[in-house]
């Protein structure tokens, strides 16, 4: 039962994001039938799905948006702001409803006021304490079901008994099995499903709700036909269907006549079905239906690390034997290592590529923040997003969701203006948000970009005079001041609101980025607006790194990061105060490791000088070897290098000792505080 309820979680949580995302698209074309007939759908599946878990709170409110939707559909409600904002609020209390955190009477009043407000009919059929039924009603419904399941449905871990005992506890039933040449008792031993069942049922439940039992059904294996008490044959897609099951011609409305006549009543149904069946199972021999149910499944992301820690352990373990067979260097051995190597790295990419989700799962999450948002500070803005397949790793996505959330707080608060003001500045009513995601190399780049007012920087000044962080009189340059954005506690925002001006923010950003081996880039132009660019690995699992000896320790520098190397003498380097190198006839910074971790200063001898780039910016790291690439599978540091900045992470060589991982985020941000 806990896994149902769980799966249950999985998939209400799922449709309410596709839900979301629909009701944004449906406020913009409100005249869209096909997101309406979808959205209906959507609270249909809920409340059928609720239903069966016993969550009898969800299975309320989204019958009532149902009949809200059936209306719309009927065009007797149109869609507007109201409808959008009401629906959101629905969607927003089930998925508290979810965490078990919804305020009953706040559930309540929105039930109350779909009442009022839409239909005065909605309502009355709301589940009551005192019945099993939904409807007030007593008139019973009839239904001719036609159930084929798939050839492989056991394979899926469903069994089509349980459906028809559930049906039997629905109403009266009558169920005519076609089993064709094989047994269904032999077809389940087998675990090949050839049978079709022709299923008539008087029940108090809507059609919806007889659909709603075969929830974990395709649509193509079954299907629920009305049959009208006055008329019970007169249903021409019934009869054809009848004529493929049967493969022959019969008068239908004749034997749909019989097949539901007193089948309400209290009849002894063992008796009518041994009649049924001697009448009826002649001549079927029906041919099983084939589907396409392959499909994605949930994995727990404690197995996939998991699985990603033993691959850790196979890449270890598959160097060691490199080294080993180097050693011997015995032809047989050597031949079988490359293709244990080969399997390895192919291994390694699969997966790897479990872990990885498209950007959209969280970028589809910021449509409703935009609208949201933009209403609450009166804005008008148009939304892009660019992008959504690309994908990474989910752990990456996951850390840099609360971050990218701040950065389009920033834009709506701070970047886009109002349409007066807009106007005024001879830009066009609405503003623009672009959220972009696309590789570069083997990193992927998401912007966000906006057509605002920019970074004021001149009260960037202002601010950082006031706080102390620059002099009245010290000289700072336009990047300088972007930088001092992203100090803790800096904010340009003369007021506190729920949107900002807490203080809390872009140092944050910057962090988030960073724990995760990520950078941050900003561009601004006044009255053009500000572009924010997140730098990202795909993956934080395995990456390939240059090996570098500085004194006695072996450092692993990411090499994604680097641009050039080349051999000079350490002389050359460090005979200056200011310890800049000229690359491409421009001067950049340079980082001897050898005094960040205490090491004796070089003496005049071969150095190796490491050009590192980040976003265009470079500066360089001396080092006192290169010993050459290696795939390095990256293990968190202990409580040991807690207080020690330099490094993101180390990795467990061949022979068993410890590298470390150069952090060159870390040593960049000093690069551009002068500070190296």
């Amino acid at each position: 039962m806990d896994e149902m309820i769980k799966d249950f979680v999985t998939e209400v949580t799922d449709l309410l994001h596709e839900m979301e995302n629909d009701l944004i698209l449906l406020e913009k074309d409100p005249g869209n039938t096909d997101i309406v007939n979808k959205i209906f759908r959507m609270m249909h599946t809920l409340k059928g799905s609720a239903a069966m878990c016993g969550f009898r709170n969800i299975q309320d409110i989204t019958h009532a948006f149902e009949d809200v939707y059936e209306k719309i559909r009927e065009g007797v409600i149109p869609v507007d702001t109201t409808i959008i904002d009401i629906t959101l609020k629905g969607k927003d209390q089930i998925a508290l409803m979810l965490d078990n955190r919804n305020d009953e009477n706040e559930t309540n009043r929105l039930i109350n006021y779909l009442r009022s407000e839409f239909s005065n009919d909605i309502g009355h059929q709301f589940h009551n304490a005192n019945t099993d039924s939904y409807f007030t009603g007593t008139d019973d419904h009839l239904y001719c079901i036609l159930f084929t399941p798939d050839k492989e449905i056991f394979e899926r871990g469903i069994d089509p008994d349980k459906v028809i005992n559930e049906l039997k506890n629905t109403g009266s039933v009558r169920i005519v099995p076609h089993e064709g040449k094989k047994s269904w008792n032999r077809q389940k031993a087998d675990k090949v499903c050839l049978s079709k069942w022709e299923i008539y049922l008087s029940t108090l439940l809507s059609k919806e709700e007889v659909e709603s039992i075969f929830l974990f059904y395709d649509e193509s294996e079954f299907t629920v036909y009305s049959i009208s008490n006055g008329n019970p044959g007169d249903n021409e897609q019934l009869h054809g269907s009848l004529h493929k099951l049967y493969k022959s011609n019969k008068d239908w409305s004749d034997h749909i006549g019989k097949m539901t006549t007193g089948l309400s009543s209290n009849e002894n149904e063992d008796t009518l079905k041994k009649e049924v069946d001697r009448k009826l199972l002649i001549d079927t021999n029906p041919e099983s239906s084939a589907g396409d149910n392959d499909s994605t499944i949930n994995v727990s992301s404690r197995k996939l690390d998991e699985l990603m820690n033993l691959v850790s352990e196979l890449v270890t373990l598959t160097a060691s034997l490199e080294v080993f067979s180097s050693e011997i260097r015995h032809p047989r051995l050597q031949n079988t290592i490359e293709s244990v190597e080969k399997l390895t790295k192919r291994f390694r990419n699969n997966a790897l590529d479990l872990r990885l989700v498209p950007v959209g799962t969280l970028l589809s999450r910021f449509k409703r923040q935009v609208r949201d948002l933009s209403k609450e500070l009166d804005k008008n803005v148009n939304l892009i997003v660019e992008g959504q397949d690309i994908e990474i790793d989910k752990t990456i996505l996951k850390a840099i969701e609360n971050p990218l959330q701040h950065i389009i707080r920033n834009s709506l608060d701070h970047g886009i203006e109002k349409e007066t003001e807009r106007v005024a500045k001879g830009k066009t009513p609405a503003g623009l948000l672009k959220i972009a995601a696309f590789y570069s190399g083997a990193n992927v780049l998401l912007q966000v970009q906006d057509d605002g007012n920019g970074i004021n920087l001149e009260r960037v000044k202002e601010c950082a005079i006031e706080k102390g962080y620059i002099t009245p009189d010290q000289t700072v340059t336009e990047q300088e001041l972007i930088n001092l954005t992203m100090e803790p506690g800096f904010t340009t925002a003369l007021n506190t609101t729920i949107v900002s001006g807490r203080g809390v923010g872009m140092d944050v950003v910057k962090k988030e980025l960073n724990r995760v081996g990520g950078s941050l880039e900003i561009f601004t132009e006044k009255n053009l607006g500000t572009s924010i660019t997140m730098k990202l690995p795909t993956t934080l699992t395995i990456i390939d790194t240059l090996m570098v000896d500085v004194g006695s320790t072996r450092i692993l520098i990411p090499l994604l990061d680097i641009e050039y190397c080349y051999q000079d003498k350490s002389s050359a380097i460090f005979n200056k105060d200011n310890r800049y190198v000229q690359y491409k006839n421009y001067p950049i910074p340079v980082v001897s490791l050898r005094q960040k971790f205490r090491y004796k200063d070089y003496e005049n001898q071969e150095v190796m000088v490491i050009i590192i780039n980040k976003f265009e910016n470079r500066y360089a790291v001396v080092a006192d070897h290169i010993i050459g690439e290696y795939q390095a599978v990256i293990k968190p540091l202990g409580e040991l290098f807690i207080n020690q900045p330099y490094f993101s992470g180390g990795s467990i060589m061949v022979d068993g000792k410890l590298s470390l991982i150069l952090d060159t985020n870390f040593l960049f941000n000093q690069a551009i505080r002068n500070k190296i």
